[in-house]
């Protein structure tokens, strides 16, 4: 499930999350179906050719019981999508999202890289988040795709 982030709106990250809650809730979907919290809660930003965020989006997996058949949104901005295979790699981090030092870790990844020979799509940034915002220190990873087709 993927709701795109407003990013002219000061909380439009928490307002896609809520979209997603929503459905996942129960509240916005056909079958009025419960369904569980499933980790990682994926941000993935558009950038242009100077590495500036054009847009975004926040998505979450469905999870394994709903797979085939998930119920569908009644609410228009949130949308079910099947992405398809991608090789990423990906640097963890222990920390806040908020801390500069968290932005540093695109750089020595997309370095690391780099010096094997690897160069990764520079148009797309994923942060994948396994614990609750706020709640004490944060499980997140800065991922990039591979650039070479599949």
């Amino acid at each position: 499930m993927v709701s795109d982030i407003d990013l002219s709106r000061p909380l439009g990250v928490r307002e896609a999350y809520k979209r997603l809650y929503r459905y996942r809730s129960g509240n916005d979907n056909d079958r009025k179906q419960k369904m569980r919290f499933v980790v990682p809660v994926l941000k993935k930003y558009f950038l242009d050719q100077d590495s500036n965020v054009e847009r975004a989006e926040i998505g979450m997996y469905i999870p394994a019981e709903f797979q085939d058949n998930p119920p569908a949104s009644t609410y228009d901005e949130v949308r079910i999508e099947q992405w398809d295979k991608a090789k990423v790699y990906v640097r963890p981090f222990g920390g806040y999202r908020e801390e500069e030092e968290f932005l540093q870790q695109f750089d020595l990844l997309k370095t690391a890289l780099e010096n094997v020979g690897i160069t990764p799509n520079p148009n797309v940034r994923v942060i994948a988040g396994y614990t609750y915002l706020r709640y004490g220190r944060q499980r997140i990873e800065a991922m990039l795709y591979d650039n070479s087709p599949m």
